[in-house]
C-alpha cells in the first residue's frame, strides 16, 4: 500500500526489500564472484540514488552505469565506490571521469589515445572489453592485446578490468561456449604477456541465471536486482520478486451511457451502459499509446480493461462490473493487489517488448515512493 494521505495522482513504488532479497539470490549463485550493480537508466526506472545507496548499504562492491552523467549523479549523491561507465566517452568528458574517480570501458587504441589527450588530472582507471562474439561493442580479439599492451603503457590510465558481454546466454549454449573459450584464450595472452587483467567479468543477469561460470570474477546483475528476468528464463526464476509497482488514483468516475464513446477518435463505445475512471497517466508518463483499448489495471482486486486511446496525461478504465469504487481506491498497472496481480511481462506482452523497456519507459514526472530504505 502506499503511505497514507499519498498526494499524488499516479505514483510508483519501490521496495527495497525486494531489491535485497534479490541481491541474496544473486550472491547465492555466485557466491565467490564480485557483483557489479548495474544501476543505468535510472536503475531500470527504479531511481538510480536510492537503489545505489541500498546496493552499497548491503555490500555491493561497485556499481555501473551506461554515461559519465549518470556517474556523476551518483558521486553528487555522494556514493563513493568504484563506478563503471559503460557506454563509452568523449575526450571533453575525461576530465570529469578522472576529478570524480568514475571508470571508463575502452575497445581500441583509439579510445586509450583518447582519454590520455583528454585529461592531466591523475589517472583514470578502465575496463577493457573484449567483443567475443556480441558484436556491438569491445574490441576485436585479434586487437585486443594491443589494446591492453597500451593501457599498460600508459601512464595516465589503470587497467582496473577485463570485459565480455555474452550474446546468448540461457539461449545457445554452444555460441555462449565459443564466446568464453575466446575470452580466456585473451587473457591468456595478456598474462603471458605480463599483462595483469584486472577484474574479469562477463556475465550479466543472463548469465548468472543460465550457470555460465567462465573465467570471472565478478558479476554485472542488473534485471535480476530489480525482481526481472529475460524472456527466455519464463518463469523459473521464481525466487526473485518484483520490486516496483505502478498505481494511480482516479480523477473522475463517471457513468457512461450504451452507445456513447471516449477518448480520441472514440476508439471505445460502451456496449451498454456502464461506468468509467479515468486515471492522470498517459505516454508523457511512459504509459504509451499502444494500450488503447489493450491492457488492464487492478482494483479491489479484480481487473478492469482500459478502454479508448491513451492520451499524453490520462487513460480511462472500464469499471462497470466493479462496485463501489470511489475516489480513494488504488488502481494498478503495475504490481499486486489483494492477491491479483499484473506484471512487467504481461504489460510488455501487450506492447510486444520486454519487460525492462516497460520498467525503464516510466518517466521522471512519476514520483518514486522508496519503500523499506533506512
Amino acid at each position: 500500500m502506499t503511505p497514507p494521505g499519498s498526494p499524488h495522482r499516479a505514483w510508483i513504488e519501490i521496495d527495497h526489500d525486494a531489491i535485497r532479497h534479490n541481491l541474496a539470490v544473486i550472491r547465492r549463485r555466485v557466491p565467490s564472484a564480485m557483483v557489479i550493480g548495474i544501476v543505468k537508466a535510472n536503475a531500470y526506472g527504479h531511481g538510480d540514488v536510492a537503489v545505489a545507496r541500498t546496493l552499497v548499504a548491503d555490500g555491493v562492491e561497485r556499481l555501473a552505469v551506461a554515461t559519465v552523467d549518470e556517474g556523476v549523479v551518483l558521486r553528487d549523491a555522494g556514493i563513493e565506490v568504484p563506478v563503471l561507465v559503460l557506454w563509452g566517452v568523449g575526450s571533453q568528458e575525461a576530465p570529469i571521469l578522472a576529478s570524480e574517480r568514475l571508470e571508463a570501458v575502452i575497445s581500441d587504441v583509439r579510445a586509450v589515445s583518447l582519454l590520455e589527450s583528454g585529461t592531466d588530472l591523475g589517472r583514470i582507471g578502465v575496463h577493457l572489453k573484449i567483443d567475443t562474439g556480441l558484436g556491438r561493442q569491445g574490441a576485436d580479439p585479434a586487437e585486443a592485446l594491443d589494446a591492453a599492451a597500451a593501457i599498460a603503457r600508459s601512464p595516465r590510465l589503470e587497467l582496473v578490468g577485463t570485459m565480455s558481454h555474452l550474446a546468448v546466454p540461457g539461449e545457445d549454449d554452444a555460441h555462449t561456449e565459443v564466446q568464453l573459450l575466446r575470452l580466456a584464450r585473451i587473457l591468456d595472452a595478456m598474462r603471458s604477456a605480463g599483462i595483469d587483467p584486472g577484474i574479469v567479468h562477463v556475465s550479466a543477469t543472463g548469465g548468472i541465471l543460465a550457470g555460465v561460470a567462465g573465467p570471472a570474477d565478478a558479476v554485472r546483475p542488473g534485471l535480476a536486482l530489480y525482481g526481472l528476468a529475460p524472456a527466455w528464463a519464463g518463469g523459473r526464476e521464481a525466487e526473485l520478486q518484483p520490486a516496483l509497482s505502478l498505481k494511480a488514483r482516479p480523477v473522475r468516475l463517471f457513468d457512461l451511457p450504451a452507445g456513447q464513446g471516449i477518448g480520441y477518435g472514440l476508439r471505445y463505445r460502451a456496449a451498454r451502459d456502464t461506468r468509467i475512471a479515468t486515471l492522470a497517466i498517459g505516454y508523457g508518463d511512459g504509459w504509451p499509446r499502444i494500450h488503447a483499448n489493450n491492457g488492464f489495471a487492478l482494483v479491489r482486486g479484480q481487473r478492469a480493461p482500459i478502454v479508448g486511446a491513451v492520451s499524453m496525461d490520462g487513460l480511462t478504465i472500464e469499471i462497470g462490473g466493479i462496485a463501489g469504487v470511489t475516489y480513494d481506491d488504488e488502481f494498478v498497472l503495475i504490481g499486486e493487489q489483494e492477491g491479483a496481480r499484473i506484471t512487467a511481462d504481461e504489460v510488455a506482452a501487450e506492447r510486444r517488448t520486454i519487460n525492462y523497456e516497460v520498467t525503464t519507459a516510466l518517466r521522471g514526472r512519476l514520483p518514486r515512493l522508496h519503500l523499506g530504505t533506512e
